[in-house]
């Protein structure tokens, strides 16, 4: 991730668009002097070809090395602009109703979540309208988090037969996914269904959050949970190069599964494809719980066993810090607000072994089963781990366990902030220059984290010292807070706890 960091946010300012794959040529001190996204095999119309991009940067190289070399100079010292100060503003009320007003503007209101022809989850987002539902219980505001997280429960892009989410829908109505399954994306389904249940509409539909946070924790423990403890990183979209097909379902295939009343349910309910119609389908639940709920659930059931005989997708199992304690996290708090006992088992567990297994001296290893990154540290696996951490001794009560969580905050700190400042990499490091922890994604990021432990830490234990640093770091992520709300949904639910600390206080 340190590395994605730096030459993502070269290649992004450099040719106006960033992504993957990420291709980029460094000189030796590997400071960028050119990059892309995608090169093509061979030419197209706006795109060179792979091989025609190293023939001239290999002539380059050779015969004007001066103009190269000043080039990396040049590209160095913006970079380490771009990881300078920023600009900085009070994250003060005025701009969290500010970002807030934003987020409703950017709401789909036909069909939940942001706008746009795909449809990622962007919890964080959730996290923070939760937040903010606390201090103002705006109507708009309570429809827009329910319609969210309906439209994820009951679309194709939840999974509906064997629970958890996908990582995104390809379309506007959340129906059709890409059929990746990643670790993070359900702890926050996890964490968000847990805040968003405050602001249910109604008893039922805190009852649907409920069923699909249960499900989710038992697929994750069916098909994620790694021997000894942990989770795996994520199941791929493809089966046997074939993307979605343990999950889709054609109607011969229903009919060789389900009774004539079941194949009706699932027509009515599932919108499984009718007699004579064609194509593959991802079952989708757009009514929701609402009727026949227990017969519909037992259709699932079915398939579900039905599923499991088909070859499966392959799973990664690598054991991530950062995406560990998000599930940890996430399970701890549905387990807590849906009375979820299992589920707050598992979380704590996690947790646990998060501490055991990745907590060092030196701070957090990213991935304690690979020796190859045994000397990796980085500001989200640490900030994320305390806040697990920290989670767990809320659940348990255990005082020590929150001692030990303050401990590593601290040590996180003094490794990865200089001046309210919080960077990917501690000082020491390979790349050029340290990269500046950004805004929130589909995961919420490192800084937000820890921003918001030492809030959680400093209401705790009535430290003034966290708080002010709390205060600091937000007036640093000021800038995204005020013109990207959507990228800052962590830090600006961070920057409203303070909020609520400092009323107290005074």
């Amino acid at each position: 991730p340190d590395i994605d960091a730096l030459y993502q946010d070269y290649v992004a300012a450099s040719t106006g668009s960033g992504g993957w794959p990420l291709t980029v040529w460094l000189t030796p001190d590997r400071t960028p002097v050119f990059g892309g996204t995608y090169f093509p095999r061979q030419a197209r119309p706006g795109l060179i070809s792979f091989g025609d991009a190293l023939s001239a940067l290999a002539d380059a190289w050779r015969d004007q090395r001066d103009d190269v070399d000043g080039t990396a100079a040049e590209t160095l010292e913006f970079l380490r602009q771009r990881s300078g100060p920023r600009t900085e503003g009070p994250m003060g009320r005025a701009t969290i109703d500010e970002a807030a007003e934003s987020v409703l503007h950017l709401q789909d209101t036909a069909h939940g979540g942001l706008l746009g022809r795909m449809k990622f989850p962007q919890l964080p987002v959730i996290e923070f309208m939760c937040a903010y539902a606390r201090v103002v219980p705006d109507v708009e505001l309570l429809l827009a988090i329910e319609r969210t997280m309906l439209a994820i429960v009951r679309g194709g892009i939840f999974d509906q037969v064997g629970g958890g989410v996908h990582r995104y829908a390809t379309d506007p109505e959340w129906r059709v996914p890409h059929f990746e399954k990643m670790l993070y994306d359900q702890g926050l389904l996890l964490s968000a269904l847990a805040a968003a249940a405050s602001y249910a509409s109604s008893p039922a539909v805190r009852e649907e959050y409920a069923h699909a946070a249960h499900s989710t924790a038992a697929f994750m423990r069916r098909e994620m949970a790694c021997d000894g403890g942990g989770y795996g990183a994520s199941l791929s979209a493809d089966t046997q190069g074939v993307e979605g097909s343990t999950y889709t379902w054609t109607r011969d295939q229903l009919t060789g599964v389900l009774s004539s009343a079941e194949l009706a349910l699932s027509e009515r309910h599932l919108g499984a494809p009718a007699a004579g119609e064609g194509g593959d389908v991802t079952l989708h639940r757009p009514a929701g719980r609402a009727e026949d709920a227990d017969e519909v659930d037992a259709v699932l059931e079915h398939l579900a066993s039905a599923r499991a005989s088909r070859p499966q997708p392959d799973r990664d199992g690598k054991r991530l810090a950062s995406w560990n304690a998000i599930a940890a996290r996430g399970l701890i708090e549905a387990g807590a607000v849906f009375a979820d006992d299992g589920a707050l088992a598992d979380g704590v567990d996690a947790a646990r072994w998060l501490e055991l297994a990745t907590v060092r001296t030196d701070g957090v290893v990213r991935e304690p089963d690979d020796p190859s990154v045994a000397c990796v540290r980085l500001l989200e696996d640490a900030a994320h781990v305390v806040a697990a951490m920290l989670s767990a001794a809320e659940a348990t009560g255990d005082a020590e366990l929150a001692t030990r969580a303050a401990k590593l905050h601290t040590h996180t700190l003094l490794h990865f902030a200089d001046a309210g400042a919080l960077y990917t990499t501690p000082a020491v490091s390979d790349l050029p220059l340290r990269p500046r922890e950004a805004g929130d994604s589909a995961m919420p990021s490192g800084a937000s984290t820890a921003i918001e432990n030492a809030v959680r830490l400093g209401r705790r234990t009535h430290d003034e010292g966290q708080l002010t640093f709390a205060r600091s770091a937000l007036a640093q992520m000021w800038a995204i807070a005020d013109f990207a709300p959507e990228q800052a949904g962590r830090a600006l639910a961070s920057a409203l706890a303070l909020l609520a600390v400092e009323t107290v206080e005074d």
